[in-house]
Order: structure tokens, then sequence, then C-alpha cells
């Protein structure tokens, strides 16, 4: 299942199954800042965002954050909890007016029953999942500070299809978990040779090898 994403799971499955998961998503409407769910809340939906932006995320009790990931339109979300646990394993909140599509789990197991590929397509989507986790836990052991952090803003611009990110340098500390002077160091060393270009809560990233 080469080039596995959560834009394109669904044309794995049989056509018949893409249809009857269309026929039967319902929309609901989020305001910018909306809490959509939280760390904990029980997960019995699969989420497609039509509009709007997400972002995932979690906060310890002295008030730290850490970004997980932000989706845009074509997206899908929900999987870890839905198919792993049971429960949200992060926050999510609206991060703009934002319309979702939803499909309950009750409903995806029901169609998977006729269909073997979805729940195939499924396990591809946490595997991809788990190969991202670890590889950011590899990176964390092994790469140093400014090598990581290319590595971010790599896999960043290819989650958003671009390479200019809307991020500023407190997000981005944020998702790496690092504090922002450390990402503002490492960032004007990658400026300096060339592979990114700063500007107003904006990377350019020039060539992040």
């Amino acid at each position: 299942m080469e080039n596995l994403t959560t834009r394109n799971w669904l044309t794995y499955c049989a056509p018949e199954t893409r249809t009857r998961i269309e026929k039967r998503l319902r929309s609901v409407r989020f305001s910018k800042g909306a809490l959509i769910h939280q760390i904990g809340d029980r997960a019995d939906d699969l989420f497609l965002i039509e509009n709007g932006r997400v972002r995932f995320g979690a906060s310890s009790e002295d008030g730290k954050e850490l970004i997980v990931r932000d989706l845009e339109p074509g997206q899908w979300f929900g999987f870890i909890g839905c198919f792993g646990s049971g429960v949200r394993p992060n926050d999510a909140v609206s991060l703009a007016e934002t319309k979702l599509l939803i499909i309950s789990r009750r409903e995806i197991e029901e169609l998977g029953r006729s269909d073997p590929m979805l729940w195939r397509a499924i396990a591809g989507i946490l595997a991809t999942y788990v190969a991202h986790f670890y590889r950011t836990y590899e990176n964390s052991v092994f790469l140093p500070l400014e090598k990581r952090l290319a590595a971010t803003l790599k896999q960043l611009c290819t989650w958003q299809g671009t390479t200019t990110l809307n991020i500023s340098q407190g997000e981005l500390a944020a998702i790496m978990g690092i504090t922002k002077e450390a990402v503002g160091l490492h960032l004007n060393a990658l400026k300096s040779r060339g592979v990114v270009e700063l500007g107003y809560r904006s990377i350019s990233i020039q060539s992040v090898d």
C-alpha cells in the first residue's frame, strides 16, 4: 500500500464501500478555537475535515503545550482512538471555522464485514503513525538538535504539501518539545547555511536534505 495517507486511504477500498461511506457522512461545524475532543474522551467516530484546520496536542499541569500535528481539509483523523484503546489520545481544537464530516466506528465495522480491504487500509494508517512516532523518538535520541529540527521541518512540509510553513518559532518549539530559544538559535544556523528563510510566523524551506 504505497504512499498511503489519511487523504487517500479510501481509494484502497472497493468503490461500493467508498460510496456507502460517503452517503453515511454527517456534518458538524465548529467555531474557531472550539474543542472537538479532549484526551480521554470516548472514541466512537472518524472525522474528515471538509474545511478549516484542526490542531492536535496536549498540555501539562503546569501549562506547557505540546503540538502533535495540524491537519487541513481532505484529511481524516480519529483512527488511533477508534481502533486502538477506544479513547482519544490527544486534544483536538479547531484553528479556524471548521466543518467536519463524521462517520461512526460502528458503521465502519459494519462495512468492513464485506470489504476486507477497508481493514487493511486502516491497519496501514495505524502503521504509518507507528513509523512516524518511532522515527521521532529515534531522532530525539540520535540526532543533534539542528539535524532534528531540519528533519521536523521536512516532515511538516510533506504533511502540508508546501515549502513555506505558516508557523511561529513558539509553535515549532511546542511540536519538538524544546525551548523557543533553542529553536531560534538553530533556525538561525540553518538560515546562515541557506537552508531556510525566516519571516513573521513563517519558515520557507530552501533545501532540507
